[in-house]
């Protein structure tokens, strides 16, 4: 593969004719001869895992399953982005292309060359290929259509489901192992007769001019665990030499998200810049290199809207954020209509009050945070829980009052409410809340939904079972964020 006339690579064969170790093959021949400061891999794997070894190497940034939904949208959608930043960076110093760029500049500034090793695209099709009407299919096509003069490439192996149709129309750069019928080697535009009736494994013919060609394995061992050893064996090697790579000129990562985490494990994740603030709270891990994010109320609206239906978590969430103000220092004051685990809150360190009841007196709420205002000069921070209830509370316009002027007077307030009620009608204090455009929906079960938190969200990712520890996080940015929640 050379870098300065390659684009992308096509490989078609039937199972077992060696399609998986040919891109194991390319990768780790990559990571020998490229620095990870040059070449970068990504796999996505649509077969039996036989890409995960790529991850010994220092130049993989991820290798995502075809059951890894979340994780394939991101590392599609970071590739997408890539696509387009590097095309406005080429225009706006009049490159052709990456070769040029990578000529012209310090070898600290040159693009790296993007390698993604697609596994079995007969595994993507009836899977990732279905998200959201093939909205996946199309980016991959976009990636092979204008990503190589960019430094983007693809290898993709998959039976004759590759060899036909759109897909197969983007690259002119193909190899036919072992197919199940001779006679779709005519695909590649070769006649069946010239091809021999038994053709060993790593056995190909490329297209057109039917060279035969054998694909290299990376030891001598040809078995699946003795390719991965290899493969680790070069990673070792490779990350010795690559030692000095500074950390930006790496491979960005697509880290997967865990299942379960406790608020300390997650605590200790946070962005120490982000969380400097008194007013932040963490509500999730989350985003390529999983770390904690959350609000700062202190910016912008003083609001953030937890939704979901029932068992979702969203007193999980309100009880995370209230540990992270009380770590802060910062005083609560609690509202929780139906029995919540927020009412354990009543009498604990910082916490003023815990209002229990279906409405809240406008004259004492608003004694309350009067007087907390004169007393200590740190933020105070209402929580309610079940939100809808109180749409008209007695307190409703101190509520409003919070939300409209609260950020000059180190005031905030987090709701949480079932998707369907909280936030409705057209006015309000919820309704000023949700003009915010900041919050988190659990297990959203309509697309409208996303209203609630100032995005809109495809039919694809609502729906499905209510399970509590994952959400779809928006602050403010245009860019939602799939978090898990801590316990």
């Amino acid at each position: 593969m050379d870098f300065a006339t390659f684009g992308h690579l096509m490989i078609g064969g039937a199972p077992r004719s060696g399609r998986s170790q040919v891109l194991r093959t390319i990768a780790g021949s990559l990571a020998r001869t490229h620095s990870s400061a040059d070449v970068h891999l990504y796999g996505i794997d649509c077969g039996n895992g036989a890409l995960n070894a790529l991850t010994r190497l220092p130049h993989c940034g991820a290798v995502v399953g075809r059951n890894q939904t979340e994780r394939v949208v991101r590392l599609i959608n970071r590739l997408k982005g890539e696509l387009s930043r590097r095309q406005d960076l080429l225009a706006d110093k009049g490159y052709a292309d990456i070769g040029e760029q990578r000529a012209d500049t310090a070898p600290d500034e040159r693009l790296p060359h993007l390698v993604v090793l697609l596994d079995r695209w007969e595994g993507w099709l009836p899977t990732l290929g279905e998200i959201d009407h093939g909205s996946l299919t199309d980016e991959i096509t976009t990636i092979m259509r204008e990503g190589a003069s960019v430094g983007i490439h693809m290898v993709m192996t998959g039976d004759r489901q590759i060899l036909v149709g759109r897909i197969s129309s983007l690259t002119e750069d193909k190899y036919g192992l072992r197919l199940a019928d001779r006679s779709d080697f005519s695909m590649l535009g070769i006649p069946a007769r010239k091809v021999p009736e038994e053709i060993a494994p790593g056995r190909a013919f490329r297209n057109e001019s039917g060279t035969e060609t054998q694909f290299a394995l990376l030891s001598e061992d040809s078995t699946g665990q003795g390719q991965a050893a290899a493969l680790a064996a070069i990673g070792e090697r490779a990350a010795a030499r690559d030692a000095d790579v500074p950390r930006h000129r790496r491979p960005f990562r697509v880290d997967t998200l865990p299942s379960r985490i406790s608020f300390e494990e997650a605590w200790e994740l946070r962005d120490p810049e982000a969380s400097r603030s008194k007013l932040w709270a963490l509500v999730g891990i989350g985003g390529d290199e999983v770390m904690g994010w959350g609000p700062d109320l202190s910016q912008g609206v003083p609001a953030f809207v937890i939704a979901g239906p029932a068992k979702s978590g969203r007193s999980t969430v309100l009880m995370n954020m209230a540990r992270s103000f009380r770590t802060q220092g910062v005083r609560l004051v609690v509202a929780a209509p139906r029995q919540s685990p927020l009412r354990e809150l009543e009498g604990t360190e910082g916490v003023l009050k815990v209002f229990t009841g279906d409405d809240i007196d406008e004259d004492e709420f608003e004694e309350l945070i009067e007087e907390a205002d004169a007393s200590r000069e740190d933020p105070v921070v209402v929580l309610i829980d079940d939100a809808e209830m109180l749409e008209d509370a007695d307190a409703a316009s101190q509520f409003k009052r919070i939300i409209q002027r609260g950020t000059d007077q180190g005031l905030a307030m987090v709701l949480a409410g079932d998707e369907e009620d909280v936030c409705s009608g057209f006015s309000g204090w919820q309704v000023e809340a949700k003009k915010g455009r900041r919050g988190i929906l659990l297990a959203p079960q309509d697309s409208s939904s996303g209203d609630l938190i100032g995005l809109r969200i495809s039919r694809s990712m609502v729906g499905g079972p209510v399970a509590p520890g994952k959400g779809m996080l928006h602050l403010g940015t245009g860019e939602v964020q799939t978090v898990t929640t801590p316990l």
